[in-house]
């Protein structure tokens, strides 16, 4: 249940600063709760937009008394180890190396285009589409 609510509130607060929650987790003791939200944006996330979120967010949160006892609040970018979930997130990736899961197995390229229904890959100098409803798991490979 708690899930669900911080995931509603987290959305709501997310939307108003124009990004997206990708992943809450929700750990620790009933009486030291941790809350991570991992939020995106199209333009990018900042210090500016987390910290706003975050303090929204936490005023949320104690009104409502969702969560009971005390709490750590932390928002963040999704980070490179967290995989793509939405369409829109890999139009700020095109130009970078990309590691896809589908049914068909693993496959690593350089992301090259992408619209609202398929990306497309360079795989061994051959541009190849993927749709994202084959997509089972999409990781940014670091440049290193």
């Amino acid at each position: 249940m708690i899930y669900e609510d911080v995931l509603r509130l987290a959305e709501e607060c997310a939307a108003k600063h124009s990004a997206h929650v990708v992943d809450v987790s929700v750990r620790g003791s009933q009486h030291k709760t941790v809350l991570e939200i991992f939020v995106d944006a199209e333009s990018g996330v900042t210090t500016e937009l987390c910290s706003g979120i975050s303090r929204e967010l936490g005023v949320l949160l104690d009104e409502r008394n969702i969560v009971k006892g005390s709490y750590q609040l932390v928002v963040s970018s999704p980070g490179i180890d967290r995989g793509l979930k939405f369409p829109w997130q890999y139009k700020k990736h095109v130009g970078r190396k990309l590691r896809l899961r589908t049914a068909a197995g693993l496959h690593t390229g350089k992301l090259v285009a992408t619209n609202d229904e398929e990306l497309v890959m360079e795989i061994e100098k051959e541009a190849v589409p993927f749709r994202f409803d084959a997509i089972q798991e999409a990781t940014v490979q670091a440049p290193w």
